[in-house]
């Protein structure tokens, strides 16, 4: 039996230094968008050998990428942002892709703060996905980051509601995307 092969992908939130890195094993991508711009980075790799077949940036927050044959089974997705700013989480088309994806409660929250709190408070966000394409929603594996100098930890949820008998409601706190 095959040993597992280590992936890290690393997001980069800050404005001034707009990069990531996917690391699969001792194979290392690293992408800079050109001239410090903000941007979303997709990666496709074949499920079978782990080799790139699809590399691309894209700096518009409602597009899908265009992964052609890719985006069926036996692919996985990384996904990785590069010091994209709250007013420019996915939205739309992308944001409807990355949630039937494997995106789940870190990309919800992201959203929940950008709505929230709004994109002048945190400036930007770091995200990255790592899903396999075609799986029917199955879950990806997330992570988010919107620290700034001010703030450190970020919780997000919702308060669900519960009708109590004999009228009345009490709100009781469940995990974001549960309700």
């Amino acid at each position: 039996m095959a040993s597992p092969v280590p992936l890290t992908v690393m997001s980069s939130r800050s404005g001034q230094a707009n990069s990531a890195y996917v690391v699969i094993g001792s194979n290392s991508l690293y992408q800079q968008p050109p001239n410090g711009q903000w941007a979303y980075w997709f990666v496709v790799v074949d499920a079978s050998n782990l080799q790139v077949v699809y590399n691309q940036l894209q700096t518009t927050p409602s597009v899908v990428p265009n992964l052609g044959a890719y985006n069926a089974p036996g692919y996985i997705l990384i996904m990785a942002t590069l010091g994209v700013g709250l007013d420019q989480q996915p939205q739309g088309a992308l944001f409807n892709f990355l949630m039937a994806n494997g995106a789940g409660s870190q990309l919800l929250a992201v959203e929940q703060i950008a709505q929230q709190i709004g994109c002048g408070s945190l400036g930007s966000f770091a995200y990255s996905l790592v899903t396999s394409l075609g799986c029917g929603g199955n879950p990806g594996f997330e992570a988010y980051d919107v620290t700034s100098p001010y703030f450190a930890a970020v919780l997000t949820l919702q308060l669900q509601p519960v009708t109590q008998p004999g009228g009345g409601v009490v709100y009781t706190p469940i995990q974001l995307g549960d309700a």
